[in-house]
């Protein structure tokens, strides 16, 4: 180790050169592994109907015109909970107009939520024969879940707000690093080798910066509660009770009394005119009890949503025995508590609450140039160490050296590959398959475990070679893959106006278009280099002879 601590020495930029390299490269594997899903996140409701090709087009909510009162929805939302669920300490009911099911949901005795799909006409369970032809997936809410979790629970999230902090450290010290970082912004020179690399790094780097600042530190915000559980242990100690530091379960205390719920198709009714908003939950806290609550949530509106970085929805609420007015919230207010208000935007900014269609997109192609930072990054270091290795690890530098190339390819190749595989496993698994979405992230994690082992057991210009063509071909092909298992296709997607799942397809061609093309350079540098090696074999060759 000692010419990495040569590298340690001298003033600050070489110090922070050394941190930047060397505390990069631990963490940029697990950066590219976060990042890749969370981009892919932001289109996770289009990806989701993709996967439901069962399912119609999504309709557009209908303009706001008067207030209804749901009645017949409620009156079955209500005699359903009373019979099912008559212990819960919260009843939650989604009434939609025009639609001819609704979903109600309730706490049950281990303080988790259950949830059934009721007929709004008989106000019965809609049973699993009704909608045994549509798949159970588990559609882009994988790549959310992956993104912030790793699918751990919460040894997830600590694993990813680790490699968060860790990530803003490579950030500031990349800063500090490149003192041409504004010249840097205008210079790429393709075909140099290690050059080049290092251009399209820098390049990414300056390009994303603002936006991977924000959106890393608003991921680590926003994780806060599981991050720093001291603050909730201080209030445990402080007033022997859990801090409630997220909107999950009933608000406000029950009396032990009991009360009988007021009508609540005329408290609907007045939230609907105040709000001017369709409903989007009707949620009855502590039902049953003289201290019950009842809440009326809005819906968010899209053209009015785009014009407020704040998602905050509407709501009203009403004492649930009286019916008389409590509190009134309106839409995109902001939190009077400083710190609350902080917190509300940061997560707005990281989660896209607010965004319309353009912004998703410039979330998207940010996201797509801060995942290729990572990526080059690592690509770099292998790049540069393979030209001049400095024995950092004595004799085991080579074998070091080897198992960064073999996580290379798996993290960015094999990943890649996992994406694809999880939607051509959506196509190919069972319509009926029991617990079909835990088989499809199965599929995901198995697909990903074979390219770590073709990473171990294929030299590394032809495992690059190899993954690549091989991602590139599935997307491709995910088209003729979708009609045929599930006889949708591309132009019909277009024909219906179906925008969403038709450019669901189209990017995932022009993902496949761009894998092709990296496995073209990689072809074309594995023929330079054996081209390069005959030729040296070939002048070794003719010396001897010469000698001779």
């Amino acid at each position: 180790m000692k010419a990495a601590a040569n590298e340690i020495q001298g003033g600050l930029r070489q110090r922070m050169s050394w941190l930047h390299t060397w505390g990069g490269l631990w963490v940029c594997w697990l950066a590219f592994i976060i990042f890749l899903p969370g981009t892919l996140s932001v289109f996770s409701g289009p990806i989701t109907h993709w996967m439901e090709p069962e399912h119609p087009p999504e309709k557009e909510v209908p303009a706001f015109v008067t207030p209804s009162g749901h009645t017949t929805a409620l009156e079955h939302g209500v005699r359903y909970l009373r019979e099912h669920a008559p212990n819960s300490s919260l009843w939650e009911m989604w009434p939609r107009a025009g639609e001819d099911s609704m979903m109600v949901y309730w706490l049950d005795e281990k303080n988790r939520f259950a949830d059934a799909r009721l007929s709004t006409a008989t106000g019965l369970p809609v049973t699993e024969a009704e909608h045994a032809e549509v798949r159970e997936t588990a559609g882009g809410g994988h790549f959310i879940h992956f993104h912030y979790r790793l699918h751990a629970g919460t040894a997830g999230v600590w694993i990813v707000g680790a490699a968060s902090i860790a990530m803003l450290v490579a950030l500031i010290s990349g800063v500090i690093t490149h003192k041409r970082i504004f010249k840097d912004f205008f210079t790429f020179r393709p075909a140099k080798g290690q050059r080049s690399w290092l251009d399209a790094h820098n390049l990414m780097g300056v390009l994303t910066l603002p936006f991977l600042f924000v959106i890393v530190f608003s991921g680590v915000a926003i994780s806060w509660d599981t991050l720093v559980p001291a603050v909730r242990w201080a209030q445990v100690v402080r007033t022997g009770e859990a801090a409630q530091v997220r909107d999950f379960g009933p608000q406000g205390e029950a009396t032990g009394k009991k009360g009988e719920l007021t009508t609540l198709p005329p408290l609907v009714q007045q939230a609907e005119a105040t709000l001017q908003s369709h409903t989007f939950a009707v949620v009855v806290n502590h039902p049953g009890d003289a201290g019950m609550k009842v809440q009326v949530y809005g819906m968010a509106n899209p053209d009015i949503q785009q014009k407020h970085l704040l998602s905050a929805r509407g709501m009203l609420e009403f004492d649930g025995v009286s019916g008389a007015l409590l509190k009134t919230k309106l839409a995109h207010a902001v939190d009077p508590h400083p710190a609350r208000a902080t917190m509300q935007a940061l997560d707005d900014m990281h989660r896209l609450h607010f965004a319309g269609t353009t912004i998703r997109w410039l979330y998207f192609v940010s996201g797509l140039a801060g995942t290729a930072l990572m990526a080059t990054g690592a690509i770099l270091f292998m790049v540069k160490r393979r030209q001049k290795s400095l024995r950092e690890f004595g004799d085991s530098t080579q074998r070091f050296y080897r198992i960064c190339e073999v996580l290379n390819l798996a993290a960015i190749g094999g990943l890649v590959l996992a994406c694809i595989g999880y939607l051509w496993g959506n196509r190919l698994l069972p319509v009926k398959l029991h617990e079909r979405h835990d088989w499809e992230i199965a599929v995901f994690f198995s697909v990903w475990l074979a390219a770590l082992l073709h990473a171990l057991l294929r030299p590394s210009a032809q495992g690059w070679r190899e993954q690549l063509l091989l991602g590139g071909a599935m997307c491709l092909s995910l088209p003729l893959l979708n009609w045929i298992t599930a006889g949708q296709h591309l132009f019909g997607y277009w024909l219906n106006g179906d925008v969403e799942r038709g450019s669901v397809e189209l990017v995932t061609v022009v993902c496949g278009l761009g894998l092709l093309y990296a496995a073209r350079k990689v072809d074309s540098r594995i023929a330079a280099a054996s081209a390069k090696a005959q030729a040296k074999a070939s002048a070794v060759l003719q010396t001897e002879r010469a000698g001779a």
